[in-house]
């Protein structure tokens, strides 16, 4: 029996070995040199093995193996078809991928080789299946120069972008949207939610990829609206081939992201035991100190945590599922996805129901034809901020321990005669509606017509269409609205936006060898812009809640009005390449019906150049270098969109009534000579690649000037104004903007990657309306001076002897006072002086553990409500923070927090840089740990990929203020306004392919 079964297995082993081959060979560079270590995988199987130190290698291959796959670190991959012969001579050239990619520009795609302007490509790899809700949010820390900043947690909320600065002082810095082509409308155009962001609409899994077009070479083209740069988005397309069908799934939770231990609220123990200290430090006696804690609560049995209330677990679902394929002649990509995403506080939600249909036909060799229709629904719910009544954060901070958030039945609490200052913000996210809902769309249908081999015809037609229902409905019950029986209000608000682009696209070649060539482009493209906004409002509602739109007995007002603007434009783009140098230009005039008849037309235009030194033949000896390139770009850009679609005109409102009839009367006093602001860029950088591809990067440096800035002017009274906008004003914007990735570790199973990028832009005013100073709040605008420099009193800290308040009364610095000064200067800005990113990737076999990290500095951020929050004493009857408990109490107490008085009468809380922080900050923004599944096993399963993930989302925040009592992560102005609060996710998914 053992011989037997050893014949057996002999025999088994024999054929093995028969069904295998084994196939030998040597892998070599370009010049014949062995290359060892490199990967040599059979396709169909997932089997390799790695070359020696001679280039030699062995495998065995079964019948089924049809294709060697040979990969080594700054060498191109080659496939190699394996046929009857058993050995094989390959020959790797090196790879200069990251200039021999296409990447999309304006108005077509370009070798990134031969692009002159600064350009930064993101593919949509690193935006699928995040947890956010726009792929705006995404692109912070991905692209340097660019800054996408939201201090506001709510799902949906408005981004703020901004590309190496800003560009305007009044007028707008939002960068220019294209979405395939089509200029879309953005930001927040919601106009009774707290926030909302047009782009969320865009499912962030349907982009194929995102060109951030930053200098003017890459800019100009678009002409009266790129001073703040330009954002061009692809969505995906089918390719020819077998049908592939892709389906997404993920489920997170999220939690508050940054919650530092000053920042909590008073226990109910604190809380009282400061009051009292209050109350004898004011002078209060045993027995109105006992009258005045009764009468807030002392002995009242409850004892609530309202930070803890209003937050919670908040929950993430992504479900995406698409097919796309095609042959030859059709191609076609469809996908639907559905989004939703909660907010860690109460009343913060957001849900998207998203769908793409994307064909495209090749009907003739000459001609073809497409069509794109992207179509989304969002639903919103928001409660608002800063110190509005409905705000939940507010109250968490504010409301007491003992005011009880339920009755003992158990329904929510709503008490006046408990609730008399901040309302209970559980009552008010049972009883209260604020609701947004958006469709929009972004439709085009496309054309080309091959006219000549090298001249070719294409015209496009897009609509960007959002339609907005807002409610608001305020129960009679309780709350602001309570004397009037409730309120509801309904807004709608629709912008439809079409643009229409005609395109003529040449190319020449005017050598035999084809080391000359010109790119020529001229297109013609026009644009008209309409919106329609409708408000209804009413009082005096039903007392119950069932109704869903409840009719009120009083309508109270009624509002209609439109809005439109149109556009038309020239253009022509240029571009000649000899041999290693290509020279660009770009022109536009464009024409806007936002200005008077004398400046309705303007020029803008860009010029720019650059050398691929590496391919020059002296450079061919230089072995550390793999690419290298230098660029040049100059040019004027502008912005229309800081003027409203009739400012240039004096016009007129009807809706007040004269003698009750319809009556009107100016309302802008107009002013026929405004213009384009204007954007003057000089860039110059450098791409290159070195050590085999192990280390790449881009060094740029930049200047941009802005000139003829919006400002309004004062005018005299007489005139029944207060002001007129006018084009007077100068900025100027420079920085140098690094980005590096390098490769310190490739080995056949294992890879480490890593990257880091850096910004450092200075921005200063150079010119105002008469050089004067122009307070907006608590900033300034100073010639000379950031824009965003913040203007206050200087707090010196306290006297240690009696705990009183100290400024400073001057900029030295060497004298004190305890009374408050009027001395206000410049204590930092809110632009941060550097922010970037860095990461790492770690690859081994399926397994890849990812991780980015986050950072700003050199810039401050403002307590809006500190000086209500640790206020030593005033506003005493709301809680308080944990900071306040630093508070002095005796003499020789040495803290930054003075006495606490009940009822604060020595002005410590007022304006001064006791509430402002340094904003510097590090944030791992993303790790993601994930494994794919081997080809060969999810083959098994009918399945061409298979992989799961594991994903963290603003886990850890490091503040290097020690004394900060909120998130160091703030919007763009610097503001913490008790908003919704960012939250920290985790999320696990699942990724199939069939």
């Amino acid at each position: 029996m053992k011989r037997l079964l050893l014949l057996t297995t002999c025999m088994f082993s024999v054929m093995i070995l028969f069904a295998q081959r084994v196939i030998t060979g040597k892998v070599t560079d370009q010049n014949g040199n062995p290359v060892s270590n490199a990967s040599v995988t059979i396709k169909e199987t997932g089997n390799g093995v790695s070359t020696d130190a001679n280039g030699n290698f062995s495998i065995r291959a079964d019948q089924d193996a049809k294709t060697l796959v040979i990969s080594f670190i700054g060498q191109a991959s080659q496939e190699i078809a394996i046929s009857n012969q058993s050995s094989y001579v390959i020959s790797l050239s090196p790879e200069s991928k990251k200039l021999d990619e296409v990447v999309v520009v304006a108005y077509g795609t370009q070798v990134k080789r031969k692009i002159t302007g600064a350009i930064t490509n993101v593919s949509g790899e690193e935006l699928e299946n995040k947890p956010f809700t726009s792929f705006d949010q995404m692109l912070q820390g991905k692209v340097p120069g660019l800054q996408s900043v939201s201090a506001n947690g709510q799902p949906g909320a408005a981004q703020t972008v901004r590309i190496r600065g800003l560009s305007s002082v009044t007028g707008n810095n939002d960068p220019l949207y294209v979405v395939d082509g089509i200029p879309v409308t953005s930001g927040d155009v919601s106009r009774n939610s707290t926030t909302s962001n047009a782009l969320a609409g865009i499912n962030p899994n349907d982009i194929e990829s995102i060109s951030v077009l930053k200098d003017a070479a890459a800019t100009a083209i678009y002409g009266s609206r790129a001073a703040a740069g330009v954002i061009l988005i692809t969505t995906k397309k089918g390719k020819a081939g077998k049908t592939k069908i892709k389906a997404d799934v993920e489920r997170g939770v999220g939690k508050v992201a940054y919650q530092g231990s000053l920042s909590k609220p008073l226990s109910r123990d604190e809380y009282y035991s400061l009051t009292r200290e209050g109350l004898i430090n004011a002078g209060a006696s045993q027995a109105q100190t006992d009258n005045i804690l009764d009468a807030i609560g002392i002995n009242r049995p409850y004892n609530e945590d309202w930070l803890d209330l209003v937050t919670r677990d908040a929950g993430f679902t992504n479900l995406n599922f698409s097919a796309s394929g095609g042959d030859q002649r059709t191609s076609f990509y469809t996908s639907v996805g559905y989004t939703e995403q909660e907010a860690p506080v109460i009343g913060s939600d957001f849900k998207r129901y998203s769908g793409n249909i994307n064909l495209r036909h090749k009907a003739s060799e000459k001609f073809s034809f497409g069509v794109n229709i992207l179509a989304s629904y969002t639903q919103q719910n928001s409660p608002t901020s800063s110190g509005a009544f409905r705000n939940p954060v507010l109250s968490a901070y504010f409301l007491l321990p003992t005011q009880n958030a339920y009755n003992d039945d158990g329904t929510v609490n709503f008490d006046r005669a408990v609730f008399n200052q901040a309302y209970n913000p559980l009552a008010i996210i049972q009883y209260d509606r604020g609701l947004f809902n958006n469709i929009k769309t972004i439709s085009t249908i496309n054309a080309e017509y091959n006219i000549l081999k090298n001249l070719k015809l294409s015209t496009k037609f897009g609509i960007d269409y959002i339609g907005i229902e807002e409610e608001q409905y305020l129960n009679p019950f309780f709350g602001d609205a309570r004397t009037r029986a409730g309120d509801i209000n309904i807004l709608t608000t629709r912008i439809a936006n079409w643009v229409w682009t005609n395109l003529l696209e040449y190319h020449h070649d005017f050598l035999k060898s084809k080391d000359l060539g010109m790119d020529f482009k001229v297109g013609y493209e026009s644009q008209r812009s309409k919106q329609f906004n409708t408000d209804a409002t009413g009082s005096g509602l039903p007392f119950t809640t069932l109704l869903q739109l409840p009719a009120p007995s009083t309508p109270t007002s009624a509002f209609g009005a439109r809005a439109d603007f149109s556009q038309t434009a020239l253009f022509s783009i240029v571009q000649f390449n000899y041999k290693n140098v290509s020279l660009s230009g770009s022109f536009r005039r464009d024409g806007s019906s936002r200005f008077g008849p004398e400046n309705r037309y303007g020029n803008f235009w860009s010029t720019g150049a650059a050398w691929n030194i590496d391919r020059e033949s002296f450079f061919q000896n230089i072995e550390i270098f793999d690419a290298l390139k230098l660029r040049a770009s100059y040019g004027l850009s502008g912005d229309n969109r800081g003027v409203t679609p009739y400012e240039w005109r004096g016009t007129y409102a009807f809706g007040s009534s004269y003698n009750q009839l319809p009556g009107s009367g100016p309302n802008t006093v107009g002013n026929p000579l405004l213009t384009w602001e204007l954007s003057k860029q000089f860039d110059v950088g450098i791409d290159f690649s070195m050590f085999k591809n192990r280390l790449g990067g881009t060094i740029e440096w930049y200047k941009k000037k802005s000139e003829d800035l919006l400002f309004d002017v004062p005018l005299s009274r007489t005139t029944g104004f207060n002001s007129a906008k006018d084009n007077i004003g100068k900025m100027e914007n420079k920085g140098w903007e690094i980005a590096l990735n390098g490769v310190p570790v490739h080995t056949k199973n294992f890879t480490w990657d890593v990257n880091f990028n850096i910004s450092l832009n200075r921005n200063k005013v150079t010119e105002l309306p008469g050089g004067n100073d122009i307070r907006v709040g608590n900033q300034i605008r100073r010639v000379g001076e950031n824009v965003s420099s913040f203007f206050t009193r200087l707090w010196a800290g306290v006297n240690p002897d009696d705990g009183s308040p100290l400024w400073y009364v001057d900029a030295n610095k060497d004298q004190t006072t305890s009374v408050l000064p009027s001395f206000r200067d410049i204590i930092g800005q809110a632009m941060p002086k550097g922010f970037g990113s860095f990461g790492t990737t770690l690859s081994y076999k399926g397994l890849s553990l990812n991780a980015q990290f986050n950072y700003q500095y050199g810039h401050m951020v403002y307590d809006n409500w500190g000086f209500i929050m640790w206020s030593d004493g005033a506003f005493p009857t709301l809680n308080k923070i944990k900071k306040q408990l630093r508070r002095w109490q005796n003499p020789g107490d040495i803290t930054d927090v003075p006495i606490y008085i009940y009822g604060n009468n020595n002005n410590s809380n007022a304006e001064s840089s006791r509430w402002y922080y340094k904003g510097d900050f590090i944030r791992l923004r993303d790790l993601t740990l994930s494994y794919q599944l081997p080809a060969s096993a999810a083959s098994k399963a009918k399945m061409s990929n298979v992989s799961f993930y594991l994903r963290g989302t603003n886990l850890w925040t490091k503040a290097f203020d020690k004394d900060i009592t909120f998130d160091p992560e703030q919007g763009f102005n610097g503001t913490n306004d008790l908003q919704v609060l960012i939250q920290k996710n985790i999320a696990f998914g699942v990724t199939i392919g069939f």
